[in-house]
């Protein structure tokens, strides 16, 4: 009993660094943008730089009036056509990949990103499509 199993005693700690890692990756996800609904969302977007994040043929076949696409992947490189000081309004398929290019923009130091929480698919107005 006095004796240590120093093999469990690593394998919980392990799980801690784990778990805590995850918490905190979860934590920024949800700090990195505010969601809007879709009443929200279409009050406030033409404040501001509308940003849709989906593959260029999605965004062909359906997209906001007035969007620009900057695909995720594409991002990062992408920096420069995007102004700091005007808010970000982000779209994509489900609300997943605008929560991640949120994550991306706040660690390129900008602050004001707002995504349409359910993406495209809670979008009931009308989509403008690719002629």
């Amino acid at each position: 009993m006095d004796q240590i199993h120093w093999p469990f005693v690593l394998l919980m700690a392990l799980m801690v660094v784990i778990l805590g890692i995850v918490f905190i990756s979860r934590r920024s996800l949800k700090k990195s943008s505010t969601r809007l609904t879709e009443q929200e969302f279409a009050a406030v977007m033409r404040k501001g730089q509308l940003i849709d994040v989906r593959k260029k043929d999605d965004f062909e076949q359906g997209h906001i009036n007035g969007s620009r696409n900057i695909p995720l992947a594409m991002l990062t490189k992408s920096m420069s056509r995007l102004r700091g000081d005007q808010p970000i309004y982000l779209v994509c398929a489900d609300g997943k990949l605008s929560q991640r290019a949120a994550v991306v923009l706040t660690s390129k130091n900008f602050t004001q990103i707002y995504s349409l929480d359910g993406g495209i698919s809670a979008w009931s107005k009308p989509l403008k499509t690719k002629k």
